[in-house]
C-alpha cells in the first residue's frame, strides 16, 4: 500500500520510493523527499510558527494522548527547520528529517560536531560507520539518548544518517525503532 502526501509548491515533483510491506510512503514535493514509514505511524505537521503548530498538535494529542511528549520535541524541530516527522502510536518510536546549510565543510566535521552536541544531552554508546543514504555515500551514527516521555525518562537507541549534498546537510534520525524498521526507513529515503 502506498500513500503519497504531497505539499503544494514549485513545479518539481517529489521523488518516488518503494514501501516495504506494512509501510506507507510519505513525500513532500516542496521539500524534495519521499520516505517509507510503518503504516500505523502518524505524520506530525512541522511548522515554524508555534501557534500554527499548536493547533495541529492539540488535535493529534486529543486523538492519541501518548503523543504528548513527542509533540513537544516536534514543536522544537519545526521551529528549527525540520522537514519531516512521523511517530509510532506509542509516542516513542519516531523518524525525522532535517536539511540545512551547515557551517562545516565535510560530513565528518558535521558528525564530530553532532557527537559533541549529543554528549551535552547525555548521549552515549556512539558507533560510526560508512553508509548510503538516498543512493549516495553517507555516515551512519548510532547512540543511546535518554528521552523524556510520559512514562518518565527512558534511554532510547537512535540512528542518524548524515549526507552532505549540494552544500546541504541532510540528517535522518530514527529513534526507538527496531533495527529492521530503522534500516527499512533509511533504505527507502529518496531526495531530489
Amino acid at each position: 500500500m502506498t500513500l503519497a502526501l504531497v505539499a503544494c509548491g514549485g513545479d518539481k515533483a517529489a521523488p518516488t520510493t518503494t514501501a516495504p510491506e506494512g509501510f506507507t510512503v510519505m513525500s513532500d514535493a516542496k521539500e524534495g523527499f519521499a520516505v517509507a514509514v510503518p503504516s500505523d505511524w502518524v505524520r506530525i505537521p512541522l511548522k515554524p510558527n508555534p501557534a500554527d503548530f499548536d493547533t495541529d498538535a492539540n488535535e493529534l494529542r486529543r486523538q492519541n494522548p501518548k503523543l504528548a511528549s513527542i509533540l513537544n520535541q516536534a514543536r522544537v524541530l519545526g521551529q528549527s527547520g525540520g522537514k519531516f516527522m512521523a511517530v509510532a502510536p506509542d509516542g516513542v518510536a519516531n523518524v525525522n528529517l532535517t536539511a540545512d546549510k551547515p557551517k562545516e565543510k565535510t560530513v565528518d566535521e558535521i558528525v564530530t560536531n553532532s557527537i559533541e552536541g549529543l554528549k551535552s544531552f547525555e548521549a552515549s554508546n556512539f558507533a560510526q560507520e560508512q553508509a548510503t543514504l538516498s543512493g549516495k555515500p553517507a555516515v551512519r551514527l548510532s547512540f543511546r539518548l535518554p528521552v523524556d516521555t510520559d512514562a518518565g525518562r527512558i534511554p532510547t537507541d537512535e540512528i542518524q544518517h548524515y549526507l552532505l549534498e549540494d552544500e546541504k546537510a541532510y540528517i535522518l534520525t530514527v529513534a526507538a525503532a527496531a533495527p529492521p524498521v530503522a534500516s527499512a526507513i533509511a533504505g527507502s529515503l529518496k531526495l531530489r
